[in-house]
């Protein structure tokens, strides 16, 4: 009895260290995303990143993104105007490039200087 603990406490612990190894390959079905600019894979409710220096795959806490939280608290603002029957695919593109170059000037509130720009070109064709 007094042997019994000490195993259940060893076999707990090398579970826990085989959880954490890296791999080889990924499992089955994994997809690549990316991710704020980072590669990640993605397989059931796990993440995964390669690590270029040992050649291997590491399992990662699921990446998050505050921008999208963000967002996604002030859903109000990111409503984008649909074009009315008068206006063509080219002045909706051009809107579409005027708005892309605008934002990409403010890269830290880009998608809001985007919506609304894009809305503003779209209301002034119609």
């Amino acid at each position: 009895m007094r042997y019994l603990i000490p195993v259940v406490l060893f076999c707990s612990l090398s579970g826990v260290a085989m959880a954490q190894q890296p791999m080889a390959q990924l499992p089955a079905g994994a997809s690549e995303v990316q991710i704020m600019g980072k590669t990640y894979w993605h397989s059931g409710d796990n993440f995964y990143q390669f690590n270029e220096n040992t050649g291997m795959f590491y399992e990662v806490p699921q990446p998050t993104v505050q921008a999208h939280k963000d967002r996604a608290s002030q859903a109000h603002q990111s409503v984008v105007a649909q074009p009315g029957p008068g206006v063509t695919a080219d002045q909706i593109e051009g809107c579409r490039n005027a708005a892309a170059d605008k934002s990409n000037a403010v890269p830290n509130r880009g998608s809001e200087v985007y919506i609304n720009e894009y809305n503003s070109c779209i209301r002034d064709l119609q």
